[in-house]
């Protein structure tokens, strides 16, 4: 009985989506927008502040391409 359980808990920790980081965030900044505009309406998730950061360091990658191109 005991080792059903455990394969059951396992099962369903295995099949969890993987925790996305900000680095995930920042390869999709479209993404991370829509996660970050949806964490501002009020869903609440661990991956809020991740996509806020990813987003943020799309943004900065973004200024820093278009002052390179500057000169």
């Amino acid at each position: 009985m005991t080792r059903i359980a455990l394969l059951a808990v396992l099962g369903l920790i295995g099949c969890s989506a993987p925790e996305r980081t900000a680095a995930d965030f920042a390869a999709d900044p479209q993404g991370a927008a829509k996660l970050v505009a949806d964490c501002d309406a009020g869903r609440i998730g661990d991956d809020c502040e991740a996509a806020r950061r990813g987003l943020a360091e799309a943004r900065r990658e973004a200024r820093m391409r278009a002052y390179e191109r500057a000169f």
